[in-house]
């Protein structure tokens, strides 16, 4: 007897803990199933907090969940850098130490648009190649630089003794948050980074509302509730737009639409979710499209 068949689409809510990567977790959700599964944004082995992971269709939704912005709480320890910026590389201390009027202080450099370096044990490709292959081999390079926007930073406490400091950040996609803590502990003179990392936000989706990995089974993305998202609750921030005959038909097929939209949204007809759309000039093109009713 085979596997189950997954629901049309979900969008699965997972508190991931520290120590197994994405992957891992996506292999847990998979686990029961005849489906395609996937994730919208990777988070290291060593953080913990929310996964987006998605079912059958909502996989061709990624992209959409994974521009959202995103909210960590990150505990910057100083006095020491590592050689991943995060506590799985080899830590070297500075005998530097920091106050948290110091920290305070810096962290107005860090709102805003700033630039970081990629990491080396970052996915991104240089040369063809990932750097995380690059840094295995033991390869020493100058990663390229990037733009990034932090919306909010804060501090919420200070622990002088440790010499930890524990951060709310509030982030566009593509920000490395390792770096950042790098960079405040460098910006303050003693040196920093991450020692623990844990997404809290993704967008209107919330920690607080993820399943654990204990949780996650075939029957319960069926049953749906909290932490179980159709896909059209978990693109519930896009507005909605309902098509005409004439246009449905169009958008069923991936094809250009006229006149009825003022930016990005979902198109429906007869109650069907049929895909994302978004008005480029005069025309509206598909972002997504779904080939069965979600």
């Amino acid at each position: 007897m085979g596997l189950p068949l997954s629901p049309v689409s979900r969008v699965v809510l997972v508190d991931k803990p520290v120590g197994p990567t994405s992957f891992d977790v996506v292999r847990a959700v998979r686990r029961g199933l005849r489906a395609r599964v996937g994730h919208a944004g990777t988070l290291d082995p060593f953080a913990s907090g929310l996964l987006l992971t998605m079912i059958g269709q909502a996989t061709r939704a990624s992209a959409l969940l994974m521009g959202l912005p995103k909210e960590y709480e990150v505990t910057v320890q100083f006095g020491a850098v590592s050689t991943t910026a995060d506590p799985t590389g080899e830590i070297v201390p500075t005998g530097g130490r920091a106050s948290a009027r110091q920290v305070v202080e810096v962290l107005d450099r860090f709102r805003g648009r700033v630039r970081q370096r990629v990491p080396l044990t970052s996915a991104v490709k240089v040369g063809g190649e990932r750097l995380y292959k690059k840094a295995h081999r033991g390869e020493v390079m100058e990663t390229p630089e990037r733009e990034a926007t932090i919306h909010d930073l804060a501090m919420i406490s200070f622990d002088e003794e440790a010499q930890q400091a524990t951060l709310i950040v509030r982030t566009a996609s593509g920000v490395y948050v390792r770096v950042l803590a790098e960079d405040i502990g460098e910006a303050v003179g003693a040196g920093g980074f991450a020692s623990a990392l844990r997404r809290t936000r993704i967008g209107m989706f919330k920690v607080d509302d993820a399943l654990s990995l204990d949780d996650l089974a075939p029957e319960r993305y069926e049953a749906g509730g909290p932490g179980v998202l159709s896909l059209d609750e978990a693109l519930s921030f896009l507005p909605r737009v309902d098509l005409d005959e004439g246009e449905a038909r169009r958008a069923a097929n991936g094809n250009e639409i006229h006149g009825v939209l003022t930016g990005r949204a979902r198109v429906y007809r007869g109650g069907r979710m049929l895909g994302v759309y978004e008005r480029r000039g005069d025309v509206s093109r598909p972002l997504v499209v779904f080939a069965e009713p979600v």
